[in-house]
């Protein structure tokens, strides 16, 4: 299952990388010690690309500034969202219960590095949260996807949050 991520940082890629890493391996510390689980970093020059038990990260390194700004508007426009780094994610399909649990506490790692914008997407490239402007607000208009974004599933986030229907304005 493909997921994204996509957050306005300040940081270059590469320091993107290592603080990914580290929060990966911050978030399962406890499976790592019992050799639950594994973190990998198969990084190179065009591409970050970290890899966990439970699912992979990719970002591409290799970008032109104009797509970048091209997604950047697209994001801006779509969801109200300025990101300027976009992060693939794959689940391991077996794991994905686990996975996403540990991906909402890298992701609560995230909204405490800075204050910038963020967005979530699956793939049906539907919102599932977004950070605008420091506000962290959950897509309530979910439909099957509800699992994903229960309550107990949102404190991992460690982020306060308000519940909006992304598409209300939209007729949808």
């Amino acid at each position: 299952m493909d997921f994204w991520l996509s957050v306005g940082s300040d940081f270059p890629r590469e320091d993107l990388r290592k603080l990914l890493y580290d929060m990966i391996f911050e978030v399962l510390f406890v499976e790592l010690i019992n050799y639950e689980a594994e973190v990998s970093d198969w990084s190179d020059a065009q591409q970050v690309s970290i890899s966990c038990t439970y699912f992979s990260l990719s970002i591409n390194l290799d970008e032109e500034d104009e797509y970048i700004e091209r997604y950047r508007k697209a994001n801006l426009e779509a969801y109200g969202v300025d990101t300027n780094v976009f992060i693939s994610i794959q689940f391991k399909a077996r794991t994905i219960d686990i996975g996403w649990v540990k991906l909402l506490e890298v992701i609560g790692k995230l909204l405490r590095l800075n204050n910038l914008d963020l967005v979530v997407e699956d793939d049906t490239t539907y919102p599932l949260l977004k950070r605008v402007k420091g506000r962290l607000l959950i897509n309530s208009n979910l439909d099957y996807r509800t699992w994903y974004l229960t309550e107990e599933n949102l404190e991992l986030l460690n982020y306060p949050y308000e519940e909006e229907d992304f598409f209300k304005d939209r007729g949808e």
